[in-house]
């Protein structure tokens, strides 16, 4: 069976492309013959030969200017056009329509719905959904509320405690909340966005608290794995109930500043469910691959 996975080149600071890259590894590493797709390189279109061109143009100029990169310690060979005959298509949600007019699609929802693309959605009838957190799915394209492909990096070589000292002020990331409210005294608070990973272990290692107006990233996780407690800034009108639905997703995290008492007392179921979705990772793929020849009858 084979896949191919669309996926813009390996950035270590972005959740959702990491993903992407170690679900083509876990493939590979299961047997399977997957490969990655470039973002933005365009499908074969002779029956559109000046709109193909001008995309070729303008894939070659980003290629000239960022390349594609990836995680060598990762098996993730890139996909030719003759690779594409047969093959599961998985697209990210931020992928509008189907691009490379594939047979077999699947949609892998990596945030909500039309969240990182400006809310445009365009899914097509047949395609097949998975998603990466509960939060994320959308029971208006999904059919089946049990297609849960979860892959987690935990990352635990670089996060860790380092400090178990006193700690003192804070540090905050604004990533996917960007455009939000400022709501705590930013005075002193360092930014983490641009930091390496090595450098925001430091930090979260020197902080007592760690501000987030991202709501859903990996990030919250790695403050706690380093002794911080993350504080997630609520949207308006979302519970936290609504927020996370599942409570283990919850675990070690406060969703707003007077949830921290919360957050410290669950820390420790916190680090025994990233155990268990470590476990469950590889276990997550195999039902993936599963469902995928069920429902495409390959």
């Amino acid at each position: 069976m084979k896949f191919i996975i669309i996926a813009p080149g390996y950035d270590d600071n972005a959740g959702g492309i990491v993903v992407l890259h170690q679900l083509c590894d876990r493939l590979n590493l299961l047997g399977h013959e997957s490969y990655l797709w470039p973002f933005f390189k365009p499908a074969l279109n002779c029956t559109n030969p000046f709109k193909t061109i001008y995309l070729f143009i303008k894939y070659f100029r980003k290629q000239i200017k960022y390349g594609f990169k990836k995680n060598y310690r990762l098996n993730t060979p890139t996909a030719n056009y003759a690779d594409l005959e047969g093959a599961v298509i998985v697209y990210p949600e931020v992928v509008v329509g189907n691009p490379l007019r594939a047979k077999n699609v699947v949609r892998w929802l990596l945030h909500k719905p039309g969240f990182n693309n400006g809310g445009k959605i365009n899914f097509g009838t047949n395609d097949l959904f998975f998603y990466y957190d509960k939060a994320f799915d959308d029971s208006r394209y999904n059919k089946y509320s049990n297609n849960h492909l979860h892959i987690i990096s935990q990352r635990s070589d670089v996060y860790k405690i380092t400090n178990p000292d006193t700690r003192e002020g804070t540090c905050y990331l604004l990533r996917k909340g960007y455009k939000r409210e400022i709501e705590h005294n930013i005075t002193n608070s360092i930014l983490i966005d641009k930091l390496s990973h090595k450098d925001t272990a430091k930090v979260f290692n020197q902080v007592q608290y760690c501000i987030s107006y991202d709501t859903y990233t990996m990030y919250h996780i790695y403050a706690v794995m380093c002794g911080c407690i993350p504080i997630v800034i609520p949207e308006k009108g979302i519970t936290k109930e609504q927020w996370q639905p599942n409570e283990e997703n919850r675990y070690g995290i406060a969703y707003g500043f007077n949830d921290v008492e919360y957050a410290v007392q669950t820390r420790p179921l916190l680090l025994l469910y990233m155990e268990k979705q470590e476990r469950e990772s590889n276990e997550s793929v195999i039902r993936f691959v599963e469902k995928c020849q069920t429902y495409f009858d390959l």
